[in-house]
């Protein structure tokens, strides 16, 4: 079971003052949105910690009961928690983006932008498989196609707890029926997680959410 949640920035701001949703936060976030220098960048923070404070109530529990601590590999959780959650947090440009999971899980959203050296991007850190796959779309589809690719495979790193520690030529996304599959160096699939994508399509964003598979 998980639940998705995406949050505009600019309807937050309509609702609440800063000081009114920085009240809100954990001592852990008010201390990263301090470390900020730019006002949307601190929106975004706090707007994302602000999805997880509401998604919480879905599940009856007081965020302001509950702290954020990190495991081992500095992945956020949530400590003296009521119930077993894992959850995961993302922003890009003015979208927030928070999953609330009984299992492990990851998510990632980028705003489809003109970066010019996407290819030189994709070529530094992606798989070959994954830089051909871009190079053999048409020119309309290579950037669509590079930011599909992003999304997903940071959900993926997110999930499992590695973050930038895990080099993203590690493991390859394909498409099987236009459904995404992770794929290790030794083309072994990764069976343990689902990835999955979630649409924002008319908004300009691609996001995507990686979940631990349950046991059976």
């Amino acid at each position: 079971m998980n639940k998705v949640y995406f949050l505009d920035i600019n309807n937050l701001k309509k609702d609440f003052t800063y000081e009114e949703i920085y009240s809100k936060v954990s001592l852990y976030r008010k201390r990263k949105v301090d470390k900020l220098k730019f006002e949307k960048d601190k929106w975004l923070s706090l707007g994302a910690e602000y999805l997880l404070i509401q998604g919480l109530k879905e599940y009856d529990i007081d965020y302001s009961k509950i702290e954020i601590g990190f495991v081992k590999n500095g992945k956020p959780i949530l400590k003296h928690c009521p119930k077993k959650l894992y959850f995961n947090l993302s922003h890009s440009e003015e979208m927030a983006m928070c999953v609330i999971s009984d299992s492990e899980v990851g998510c990632d959203i980028q705003k489809v932008v003109n970066k010019e050296k996407y290819l030189e991007i994709a070529d530094h850190f992606f798989h070959p498989e994954e830089i051909q796959m871009i190079k053999n779309a048409n020119e309309k589809e290579k950037k669509e196609l590079f930011f599909r690719i992003w999304v997903l495979k940071e959900s993926y790193i997110k999930a499992i707890g590695k973050g930038l520690k895990m080099p993203l030529k590690d493991f390859r996304i394909c498409f099987e029926n236009n459904n995404p599959k992770i794929f290790n160096n030794d083309d072994v699939l990764e069976d343990r997680f689902l990835i999955e994508e979630k649409e924002l399509k008319k908004l300009g964003y691609k996001s995507a959410v990686c979940i631990k598979k349950y046991n059976k």
